[in-house]
């Protein structure tokens, strides 16, 4: 009976330990991490940028003269030619200095030539010919003058274009300079977008130029490349201006479009990967590339970093591999790991 009773309890324990024995000798765990596989460069990709059309001449029109506007000949929104009077402004004042000055050029101009005359008989001075020389010279600029300010009396379109706005009233009293009238030509569209300085880099490789407009989505309109500014705004963003080819009438300066810039098919593209795969340390960025069920470090050079979350990757990285893009900073080199399973397709966000 003592011996039953002495079985019956060492038994359970013996158990016990044995089963303790077995978890401690068992391997850890394997980490779930989630992976991503690295795609190929892109040979022949694609960006696109948001943008907006303006005319490509624009003009604030003025008087190079002062004085009371005596009328505007035009209204907001008319086309008008190159050359056509858009303005006219009172010229009495101006009238009245052009006949003063044609009076006072007919008086030297007669002395002037009298002058000469004797100094040609050898009977007048040298000093006194170069003095009616240059006071004729001198009161034929003022002649000039006068009467190119009689002229600048009347405004004229410098182009063919539209009226934008008519931003004086007839019987003001303006300055020379002051803007009379805004003007936008009817040629050639442009289209403007401002790119970072990573596209601005590969310049070189920019293939072709397409714009879509919201109210014509059925339409694609090509563009031609008319600058790329050399200076980045304050944004850093450089702004490159495109030519809409062709007539278009329903689209006018001011309207949003979406340009699509293409590249060459001999350039590529860097690979870009998650931020949150990177680990930093120090001046060092790497990730982890996983192969043969272990995470290993790998050190990687960066470039420049995406408003979508990724970061480009110059160097350390090839096509096919697969890094760990989160949690990367609680492993360590050569540790376990198991890839996560993927969510299926119709449990959205992995929450079953």
């Amino acid at each position: 009976m003592k011996q039953t009773m002495f079985w019956s309890l060492v038994l359970p324990a013996a158990l016990m330990l044995a089963g303790c024995a077995k978890e401690k000798s068992a391997a850890p765990a394997e980490r779930l991490v989630l992976l991503q596989t690295i795609a190929g460069a892109q040979v022949d990709n694609m960006m696109t940028y948001p943008g907006r059309t303006r005319a490509s001449e624009e003009a604030s029109v003025a008087f190079r003269v002062a004085g009371t506007l005596l009328r505007v000949t035009v209204k907001e929104g008319q086309h008008v030619r190159r050359g056509q009077v858009i303005a006219q402004m009172d010229d009495r004042d101006y009238r009245v200095q052009l006949m003063a000055a044609e009076a006072e050029f007919t008086q030297v101009k007669a002395e002037a030539e009298r002058v000469m005359l004797l100094y040609a008989d050898s009977v007048g001075t040298a000093n006194n010919y170069d003095k009616a020389r240059y006071g004729l010279q001198q009161i034929t600029q003022k002649l000039q003058h006068c009467r190119d300010q009689v002229s600048d009396c009347v405004l004229r379109a410098p182009f063919d274009g539209y009226v934008q706005s008519v931003m004086r009233e007839s019987y003001e009293t303006v300055a020379a300079g002051m803007p009379i009238v805004s003007l936008i030509g009817d040629g050639q569209t442009e289209v403007i977008i401002n790119i970072p300085a990573s596209e601005n880099l590969r310049r070189e490789q920019f293939a072709s130029f397409s714009a879509r407009f919201d109210v014509l989505p059925d339409e694609q309109f090509p563009l031609q490349l008319l600058s790329i500014a050399r200076q980045a705004n304050v944004n850093q963003l450089y702004e490159v201006r495109l030519g809409l080819l062709g007539r278009h009438p329903q689209i006018t300066p001011g309207m949003s479009t979406m340009v699509r810039l293409s590249y060459k098919s001999d350039g590529s593209k860097p690979i870009s990967i998650p931020i949150s795969a990177v680990h930093h340390s120090g001046d060092t960025s790497s990730v982890f590339v996983y192969a043969d069920g272990k995470a290993r470090q790998t050190a990687v050079t960066l470039g420049h970093v995406h408003n979508d979350g990724t970061v480009e990757v110059l160097s350390g990285l090839k096509a096919g591999e697969q890094i760990v893009v989160s949690g990367v900073n609680t492993l360590t080199d050569g540790e376990a790991v198991r890839p996560a399973p993927k969510p299926s397709k119709t449990n959205v966000g992995g929450l079953l």
